[in-house]
């Protein structure tokens, strides 16, 4: 299960184990305007996607380069260089979310 050999407490690990992959839903595929790229986002509840106002990459996505725009490439640059000295833990404990636009749109 992709488990083994980790060193956890016995009770993480069960609850991995029953959760892992549990959840019930579907990919959604946006298209990357002006790129031949998409960006596929899974999801429990399609029914909320009329209301999508953005899509957040990760900064270390591979996308995040080829959609940025050149207005937008320095602010991207520092983001990404900021963000990629902070531990996951950090970025994901963090109460107040950030980011930076692209200048990319998905579509």
């Amino acid at each position: 299960a992709g488990l083994d050999g980790l060193d956890w407490p016995s009770g993480t690990l069960t609850s991995q184990q029953q959760w892992i992959g549990k959840s019930t839903g579907c990919n959604i595929d946006f298209d990357v305007e002006g790129l031949d790229e998409k960006i596929t986002v899974f999801t429990t509840r399609a029914d909320t996607l009329f209301g999508v106002t953005y899509v957040t990459l990760a900064p270390e996505h591979p996308l995040v380069s080829s959609i940025t725009t050149a207005e937008q490439k320095d602010a991207i640059e520092k983001y990404v260089a900021e963000t990629a000295s902070r531990s996951d833990l950090d970025r994901t404990a963090a109460k107040e979310k950030t980011g930076v636009f692209t200048g990319g749109y998905a579509v």
